[in-house]
């Protein structure tokens, strides 16, 4: 399949209106060629192309990658029979899934490659968003590591906030208008961080708590062996 919505209805998860507008106009894709992209990477990603270029270790793939991952691994079949819609995953291969909550919503998961267990990480995908940027305003030492300027990792971050924030709920958008306010002045190697800590126990405070328990995975180099 090779669209994020044909994947969707396959799957019988519902793709999050946020995530299909993103997909649909090119905010979670690196451009015609990924080699293109890469030859001037810092300037996309200090431009928010794409979208959450300020978290660590965060991927977007295409509907042709997540169709691949959910035939040999993610699949019910697979997984005890959890449904899985992922659009994301990390340099080791973990994958950042859309799954069904107990009650009935659409969460989000980090499903582990190499591990026994996942959990949910969030209770929407907005809420996914949300905690992702103002994590990275708490910490950006990633991206001092990936040879960002402090003055560039904040700015990094704040474009982000810019291009995502008028996609998410009222109180979500407050406290990204928060986190902006807050700004520390002056950021440094030493502190590697946009907002205090009281700012980030504030805006990350309006986050619903996740319920839903951890969860089995079997590894992908075991599935279709059982």
């Amino acid at each position: 399949m090779d669209t994020f919505s044909a994947l969707a209805d396959a799957s019988g998860i519902t793709l999050p209106a946020m995530l299909r507008q993103l997909i649909d106009t090119g905010r979670t894709g690196y451009g015609a060629d990924i080699e293109v992209w890469r030859t001037d990477w810092k300037a996309s990603t200090l431009a928010a192309q794409p979208v959450l270029s300020c978290v660590y270790d965060l991927e977007w793939i295409d509907a042709k990658q997540a169709g691949e991952s959910i035939a040999k691994w993610l699949n019910p079949a697979f997984q005890h029979g959890r449904r899985f819609l992922p659009f994301a995953q990390t340099g080791a291969g973990d994958a950042y899934c859309l799954t069904p909550l107990a009650n009935g919503d659409i969460g989000v998961a980090l499903v582990w490659h190499d591990r026994g267990t996942s959990r949910i990480e969030a209770v929407s995908f907005a809420a996914f968003v949300y905690e992702a940027l103002v994590c990275s305003a708490a910490d950006f030492s990633h991206l001092l590591d990936d040879d960002y300027s402090p003055a560039e990792a904040v700015q990094c971050v704040a474009a982000n906030i810019e291009a995502l924030r008028g996609y998410l709920p009222e109180a979500m958008r407050a406290g990204l208008a928060r986190v902006l306010a807050d700004a520390l002045p002056g950021p440094d190697d030493e502190a590697a961080k946009m907002i205090s800590d009281e700012t980030t126990q504030a805006v990350l405070a309006l986050l619903p708590e996740v319920e839903d328990e951890a969860f089995a995975v079997v590894a992908r180099w075991e599935c279709g062996k059982r």
